[in-house]
């Protein structure tokens, strides 16, 4: 069945754009948070690595990037690292991947694919040609590193799979068609894909080698665990859409928002959005909660999967400390870097109060 398009959407929309100003609550999680030494001190690193590897953005797309604080994502994320070794893989990773979705998401199915293949490659140790878009570069520094931090060639194959079939496939070239076509997708799907295309699946991966454990397969496999993965990646793609939804209202071909989809499927007005939408966050976050309470037993490494779990904790309440602590303009108007075939904000900005 045809899926609706978003024009009916923005009959809904248009009371609250009159009105200015829009009321956003944000997630709160029932676990401590750590706090890195190390935010805020990577800056000197993020230049270089822009300088060297990221000059195939254009200019305003690199202006855009140096104002995001993308480089402290990691030190927000994996807040119990101790040693900048163990935290500057993770920060690496994160620019390169976001800078992978904002490049390919509006790129034809077939150009996307290459990406991703080539991407794969050098994931998996292929030597970036010098021809070739500086990513790939970082890409291959960042497996040099995990493997300095003692990361086995099965973690690393892992690795490269979740980015390649996770990430690119399932997330990015998933989600690409309904922002070309102005389709809406239901919810369940809205989940799965968004699961995906937000890159934690591969991001939660971060954790063995920032506490030196490479977390094996019989437990990574585990459906308790991949559940776990789950929740997390969901959880974070909701906690995006509450913090980026002032972005996200001013770009007409950005539906993937839990805000705007419910607007659209549940005939809700805005306030009525935030609130069943931060009750489907929370009913995540409970059922991770009650399966990290209630762990199989998956002896030898007891004490390194609850670190595990822990830890993707951390960065769940981490990213959303990151939102609003960090000083990040990603967000703000002219502050996202526009893909090659996108248009960027088409909409009037309305004002985003969060409490």
């Amino acid at each position: 069945m045809k899926l609706l398009k978003i024009e009916s959407y923005f009959i809904k929309l248009k009371p609250y754009v009159m009105n200015k100003q829009f009321n956003v609550p944000k997630p709160v999680y029932p676990w401590e948070t750590l706090h890195s030494p190390f935010a805020g001190t990577l800056d000197n690193e993020e230049t270089i690595w822009y300088d060297q590897d990221y000059q195939f953005l254009s200019k305003e797309s690199m202006a855009r990037y140096r104002k995001m604080r993308l480089i402290d994502v990691g030190p927000f994320m994996v807040p119990g690292a101790t040693e900048k070794e163990r935290i500057l893989h993770a920060t690496r990773f994160a620019i390169y991947m976001t800078v992978t979705d904002d490049y390919a998401e509006l790129l034809p199915l077939k150009e996307i694919a290459a990406f991703r293949d080539r991407i794969f490659e050098v994931m998996m140790g292929d030597e970036p040609r010098p021809d070739e878009l500086g990513i790939f570069r970082q890409m291959h520094t960042n497996r040099k590193e995990w493997i300095a931090l003692g990361m086995p060639d099965f973690w690393l194959e892992r690795m490269a799979k979740k980015y390649k079939y996770n990430f690119v496939t399932d997330g990015i070239m998933e989600e690409s068609p309904y922002k070309i076509s102005k389709e809406i997708p239901p919810i369940p799907l809205f989940h799965l894909i968004r699961a995906n295309s937000i890159g934690m699946i591969p991001f939660i991966d971060l954790i063995c080698p920032t506490t030196g454990f490479a977390l094996p397969d019989f437990i990574y496999n585990h459906t308790v665990i991949q559940r776990i993965i789950m929740l997390q990646s969901i959880i974070v793609a909701l906690q995006n859409d509450f913090a980026t939804i002032g972005k996200e209202l001013a770009i007409e071909s950005e539906m993937f928002n839990i805000i705007k989809l419910l607007m659209h499927h549940n005939k809700m007005s805005f306030d009525e959005a935030c609130k069943e939408g931060m009750r489907i966050h929370d009913e995540f976050v409970d059922e991770l909660v009650t399966l990290s309470n209630n762990l199989p037993d998956f002896s030898p490494y007891q004490k390194e999967t609850e670190e595990f779990i822990y830890y993707i904790k951390q960065m769940i309440s981490g990213l959303n400390n990151w939102y609003y602590q960090s000083g990040t303009k990603r967000y703000e108007p002219g502050g996202f870097a526009v893909p090659p075939n996108g248009k960027g904000e088409t909409l009037e900005r309305v004002e985003i109060k969060f409490f």
